[in-house]
């Protein structure tokens, strides 16, 4: 009987070790932080762009270091609206929430023009998270 308890016991002290580890690592994260939104990386661009579907490093846009404005929509409806500045490879990111489609107006002054246009996006499984089809255009 006091062999059985000696097994028994760090056996369940490793197991309990275990499952503690994995929800505080792995699990509880994303329940916290991952499942409801998306990062969605988008490159406006005037001349040139390239195709995309999953961004990563390589990527570069055509207006780096560009101070935009946008405007998230949904079925018409303003989301969100915010600034940001795109980074040295063209792209600002944008968080969206999951399972939704999404048009998104794009705006920027360059040498105190207006440029601007849309882009649409969606956040489904699959779904492409490197946008790089919203090209502006001079407002006039």
């Amino acid at each position: 009987m006091k062999l059985k308890f000696k097994v028994l016991i760090p056996f369940v002290i490793i197991i309990g070790m275990g499952l503690t580890i994995y929800f505080g690592l792995f699990l509880l994260p994303n329940l916290i932080h991952g499942q409801s939104t998306r990062v969605v990386y988008i490159a406006p661009y005037i001349s040139y762009t390239h195709e995309c579907h999953t961004h990563s490093s390589s990527c570069t846009g055509e207006l780096p270091n560009q101070a935009i404005n946008f405007t998230v929509r949904n079925n018409d409806e303003i989301i969100f609206s915010g600034e940001s500045i795109t980074e040295e490879n063209g792209f600002f990111q944008i968080d969206l929430n999951l399972n939704a489609n999404y048009t998104i107006q794009i705006r920027t002054f360059i040498d105190e023009i207006l440029y601007w246009g849309f882009v649409e996006v969606e956040t489904f499984v699959g779904s492409a998270n490197c946008i790089t089809t919203g090209q502006l255009e001079a407002y006039s």
